[in-house]
């Protein structure tokens, strides 16, 4: 798993330095990936595996898109371990993936407060 919470250089170097098209789509990410997570959650509290799978896999692309890799990789974790049927490390990866992505809006917040 990578130890990267946020690549802030090579999030805007993708986007050629649009600095303007960067905070937009990090301010889409801060309310979007806790709505996928709340629907993550729910999807295991009810055990229904798809959507388990459906909403990892839409957190680890938004979350690799901003480049958030730590919280990416997790999320993929989930996505490969639900994709299995192994929801034991589902439930064993969601405190992380929590406090992962935790760090990560963060990091956020306090780029849009400097």
């Amino acid at each position: 798993m990578s130890d990267v919470v946020f690549n802030e250089q090579a999030f805007y170097s993708h986007l050629g330095g649009d600095s303007e098209l960067g905070n937009e789509i990090l301010s889409v990410y801060i309310v979007d990936a806790p709505a996928r997570l709340k629907g993550l959650k729910s999807a295991l509290a009810d055990e229904k595996g798809d959507m388990i799978i459906k909403y990892a896999h839409a957190l680890k692309g938004i979350s690799a898109t901003i480049r958030a890799e730590s919280t990416a990789s997790v999320s993929e974790q989930i996505e490969l371990s639900a994709r299995s049927g192994d929801l034991e490390t589902v439930r064993k990866l969601m405190p992380q993936l929590d406090s992962e992505l935790e760090k990560v809006l963060k990091v956020i917040g306090e780029l849009f407060n400097s």
